[in-house]
């Protein structure tokens, strides 16, 4: 069965919940298995309590809800630890998450900035954007708000292919990311608004963002609007983050959701 959403009830449901946004969190840094998250340790900067079998029962809830979504995504195995020659997935969280919740971007900055440069990076988005995505990329980098309203689907998953039909129009298979079906998620690119640009100068940019466009052309950015909210952008004070005291583990390509989302690119 295939449940209908949008973009904001899944960003609510990140930010109503303290333990899935810990448990994204956790994953963006590194692959994770259940047994990890059910027996975490502390984590730099995330305060868990996940000792109680009311704790452990939750976790799991949890972590189904955001499988369900592809926050999660599963990018390998390793021996189970509780069951004789048994294995368990390894879980990391998804691009996808990122997108959809900006406060998941602004807690890990560090683990953003990989998977922003791991995306525009990918061939999928480099022979469609060539140079001009860099500069986007570095807006998003110090704007997760504006990569939250700036993306896009460009085509179905291969799983929903082989299981399909679902109780949907064939055109909407597209917008369906796990067991749920992403009802105002845009198929292609959708300029923002003068307004839209306006509210997001609400929150200063990230330092790593702000210092990369720093050194940019801006004149690059073809959009008026846009251009103007970089200016600005570059003369606020940005909201900078001490280095963490652990390693963000390289992708390994799960994490892009099958490389079917796409930035809506402000160069030319």
């Amino acid at each position: 069965m295939i449940f209908s959403t949008t973009r904001a009830e899944v960003r609510q449901g990140i930010a109503r919940s303290q333990l899935r946004l810990n448990l994204l969190r956790i994953c963006s840094r590194e692959p994770r298995t259940i047994h990890d998250l059910i027996h975490a340790p502390s984590y730099p900067g995330i305060e868990t309590n996940l000792f109680t079998i009311q704790s452990e029962i939750g976790v799991t809830i949890e972590l189904g809800e955001c499988k369900n979504r592809e926050l999660l995504v599963r990018v390998g195995q390793v021996p189970d630890p509780m069951v004789p020659d048994g294995h368990t997935e390894l879980l990391r969280t998804s691009l996808l998450a990122l997108l959809l919740s900006p406060e998941l971007a602004y807690a890990e900055p560090d683990a953003y900035a990989l998977y922003l440069d791991a995306w525009f990076d990918s061939p999928a988005v480099a022979s469609e954007e060539g140079e001009a995505r860099w500069i986007t990329r570095d807006l998003f980098l110090a704007v997760p708000e504006l990569a939250h309203r700036l993306f896009y689907v460009s085509e179905p998953g291969t799983e929903r292919r082989a299981k399909l039909p679902y109780d949907l129009a064939e055109s909407e298979w597209i917008r369906v990311f796990g067991l749920y079906h992403l009802a105002d998620l845009p198929t292609r690119p959708v300029p923002l608004t003068t307004r839209q640009w306006l509210a997001l100068l609400r929150r200063p940019p990230l330092a790593r963002g702000r210092a990369r466009l720093t050194g940019r052309n801006l004149r690059a950015v073809k959009d008026r609007r846009a251009r103007c909210f970089v200016r600005t952008s570059l003369l606020r004070r940005a909201i900078d983050h001490a280095p963490p005291p652990y390693g963000i583990e390289r992708l390994t390509g799960p994490e892009l959701v099958e490389n079917r989302l796409r930035p809506c690119c402000l160069g030319q």
